[in-house]
């Protein structure tokens, strides 16, 4: 990878990023002290990570890894709380539904795959056969229990819900919100 490769990706992060907690913020699932507090942390380990680049020590996927193993429970964004937003009463369902899509479980896939060693790939590829050959219902309970993913939590009853790291919050909102993902694509074709 060229340095010039390697400033335009932190560049494309960077932008993901705050293009991401903004809209987090707008909606009110995120408040501005958990963005500064996580601004200041994302932006110390980008540079440090550039720094570590520079001297040859990784590539971008070992920087986002890294970068995905320092991020802390608290950081997830509310997959229930995105969903409620369009079903008050049924934001499982909402959640389930999103699951039903083969893209979207090969972009979990994909996701995982890249920040989790211990993703089990091939209980991932019976699950995805299973899920659209027979009536099985993918659950996140379900997905992460098959697959040992990381990517999303569930914590049952009183104040529970799903909760994902943000590259997995901002697949789902693109998913919910048909406008926000044609901005994302002519923002990507203005580039």
């Amino acid at each position: 990878m060229t340095e010039k490769e390697v400033g335009e990706l932190y560049i494309r992060l960077a932008f993901q990023y705050e293009f991401a907690i903004g809209r987090l913020l707008d909606k009110k699932i995120i408040d501005q002290d958990l963005v500064d507090r996580h601004r200041k942390s994302f932006y110390d380990s980008l540079d440090e990570e550039k720094l570590r680049t520079a001297q040859k020590i990784g590539d971008y996927t070992e920087i986002i890894r890294r970068y995905m193993r320092g991020m802390i429970c608290e950081d997830k964004v509310s997959l229930t709380g995105l969903a409620k937003q369009y079903s008050e009463d049924s934001p499982g369902y909402i959640i389930q539904s999103w699951m039903r899509s083969r893209n979207t479980l090969e972009f979990l896939r994909q996701w995982e795959n890249d920040m989790n060693e211990e993703f089990d790939d091939r209980a991932c590829e019976e699950l995805i056969h299973q899920g659209h050959t027979t009536s099985l219902t993918i659950t996140p309970s379900l997905w992460i229990r098959r697959t040992h993913a990381v990517g999303m939590r569930v914590k049952q009853g009183k104040g529970g819900g799903v909760r994902a790291y943000p590259e997995i919050a901002a697949d789902f909102q693109l998913w919910l919100d048909p406008k926000m993902r044609l901005a994302v694509v002519w923002q990507g074709k203005s580039e």
